[in-house]
């Protein structure tokens, strides 16, 4: 077990760059969104995951 989080931030600062250089997401349903597929899309990448596969079989199901 990791005694900080170090993983864990420098996984999403990419992202909260992003959210902050395009600064378009101002209501919450969109911040949602995006908030719930770029944590989809980091899952499955740690998990060696497909991600377009896996993106397929989420909008199927």
């Amino acid at each position: 077990m990791e005694l900080t989080n170090n993983r864990a931030e420098r996984a999403l600062r990419e992202h909260v760059v992003q959210r902050k250089i395009v600064g378009t997401l101002r209501n919450e349903k969109g911040m949602w969104i995006r908030e719930t597929i770029t944590t989809m899309l980091a899952t499955w990448k740690q998990r060696k995951l497909d991600p377009y596969e896996e993106m397929l079989k989420a909008m199927r199901s």
